[in-house]
């Protein structure tokens, strides 16, 4: 073997460790705050209207930072009022509909800030059928 090459192998062979526990440790730092559960749920077939999208999330997340849109089939947004979240350690981001929603498909888009300041975002979607 040449010795330039008994040279790089060296280097090599030095760097993986380093390069494997620098893997390790942004894994680690990856954010931790995922939606749990949502109404409407994903995929979910309503025969009414919801009066609002709630958003279950792992940890509490920045408020003002957080948005919710829906769009209908056409993707035209749904208004709806400002997220909010309730009082208890386990209340829901809600987004408020301004109106009853027609009948149809909707996606749901959310995006917000963990609070070690990762962005974080979603969508889903849900159908409002009428009832026969």
């Amino acid at each position: 073997m040449s010795p330039f090459r008994s040279v790089l192998v060296a280097v090599v062979a030095a760097a993986l460790p380093v390069v494997a526990l620098s893997a390790g440790s942004s894994a680690t730092s990856l954010p931790h705050l995922k939606l749990k559960k949502s109404f409407p749920a994903k995929d979910t077939v309503l025969t009414s209207s919801p009066d609002a999208v709630r958003l279950w999330l792992t940890e509490k997340a920045d408020l003002p930072a957080t948005k919710v849109t829906v769009t209908n089939a056409s993707a035209v947004v749904v208004p709806t009022a400002k997220p909010t979240r309730g009082a208890s350690a386990d209340a829901p981001i809600e987004a408020r509909f301004a109106q009853a929603l027609p009948a149809g498909r909707y996606a749901v888009s959310w995006k917000t800030m963990s609070k070690d300041g990762h962005v974080v975002s979603g969508t889903f979607g849900f159908t409002v059928k009428t009832a026969p």
